[in-house]
């Protein structure tokens, strides 16, 4: 049977306590994104999750999928051609697959997350 899943927004317990690693990135532009992720949820393409890195800046060719988040500690400003958009605290935004352009986080961020491969 599958049931509902509470998010929290410290993550799973001890998760603050767990030191951080390298994370996966795009094109690094500045900085090395360290952090933690934890899925409270992966299925048939779906994953869902808690995220939280350092400040970096990457650049996107082909943003490798479908996501949907909600920035709960920091912020992340997104830039394409003709566009800039800073997303903070309570903000939530998605970035469709195939995204072109440069992920800026400048303090450490903390977001759910919904991935759809």
């Amino acid at each position: 049977m599958s049931l509902p899943i509470r998010f929290s927004s410290t993550g799973p317990a001890g998760w603050q306590q767990l030191p951080d690693h390298p994370l996966e990135h795009a094109e690094l532009i500045e900085g090395m994104p360290v952090g933690l992720d934890y899925a409270y949820y992966g299925r048939g393409g779906v994953k869902a999750g808690i995220w939280r890195c350092g400040p970096y800046t990457e650049h996107y060719d082909d943003y490798p999928a479908d996501e949907f988040m909600v920035v709960l500690e920091g912020a992340v400003t997104l830039e394409a051609e003709g566009f800039s958009e800073t997303y903070s605290k309570g903000d939530c935004f998605f970035v469709p697959k195939g995204f072109q352009g440069i992920w800026r986080q400048t303090e450490p961020m903390l977001k759910f997350y919904v991935i759809i491969e």
